[in-house]
């Protein structure tokens, strides 16, 4: 089965990203922390179809593996599975539809996290090392500046992925502000210029973008920029309550990564 690793977050649980990070009792922001050969896993059952979500991920400064899965069981009856592997102490949380089961092992903190669909269920496995996201802290704070301080005054990032899979860096910002939509295209365009991308296209696009979750944002603007070894989407909308929505996808091959 194949999916889009960011699509696949956002669809599933970007929506509830904050208050999955308030779970594990940390809330920090996003830089790649190269993954580690000592990370734990959690055992899948026989009964779910499972896939990878790139090899390595960081999520709002939290260094993850996850393997996202389906399965025709319902999430009740998955629980009951991962419940007798997943060992104890185990903590149990809902979220709207979502039901999410934790527990510490030494320095990760390992979590199940199961929805329902149609009669299935699907699902994330992640371990999530909280060591290295402490001591990376500084470094994420930094990161964070020299985003905003190039986006017009008063932005706001609400949430960070990163991603390596396949030789390829991905990268998935969403960002707010109450500037116009003028402003932020033109700001967009001279940091995108200023990373070695050019704009190649231009389209307006319909429908909310994935992850904005900002109410009575629709249609917006797509752009679509090129560089060498490096590609980006972002599309830029705005809703009725004065905030304007970025939500930026850069795709950069590593050997031109610096």
């Amino acid at each position: 089965m194949k999916c889009s690793s960011h699509r696949f977050i956002a669809q599933v649980f970007a929506p509830n990203l904050p208050a999955m990070i308030f779970v594990l009792s940390v809330m920090l922001s996003g830089r790649q922390v190269l993954a580690q050969a000592s990370w734990p896993t959690i055992a899948l059952p026989k009964e779910v179809q499972s896939f990878g979500i790139g090899e390595q991920l960081t999520v709002n400064g939290l260094p993850m593996r996850m393997r996202g899965f389906v399965s025709a069981l319902n999430p009740e009856q998955l629980a009951t599975l991962f419940r007798q592997s997943m060992g104890k102490p185990l903590v149990e949380n809902t979220l709207a539809n979502k039901l999410i089961l934790g527990r510490n092992q030494g320095e990760y903190y390992l979590t199940v996290q199961l929805e329902p669909v149609g009669s299935g269920s699907r699902g994330i496995a992640s371990v999530t090392n909280l060591k290295s996201a402490f001591e990376n802290r500084a470094t994420v704070q930094e990161n964070t500046e020299h985003w905003l301080s190039r986006l017009p005054a008063g932005s706001q990032l609400l949430s960070q992925m990163t991603s390596v899979d396949a030789g390829k860096l991905s990268m998935h910002l969403l960002v707010i502000n109450t500037q116009s939509e003028a402003l932020n295209y033109e700001r967009l365009k001279n940091l995108m210029r200023s990373d070695g991308l050019e704009l190649e296209n231009e389209v307006r696009a319909i429908g909310k973008p994935a992850m904005a979750k900002l109410d009575g944002i629709a249609n917006g603007k797509t752009l679509l920029f090129k560089g060498t070894g490096k590609e980006a989407v972002a599309t830029i909308s705005r809703n009725g309550n004065g905030q304007t929505a970025i939500v930026l996808n850069i795709t950069t091959q590593m050997e031109h990564f610096k």
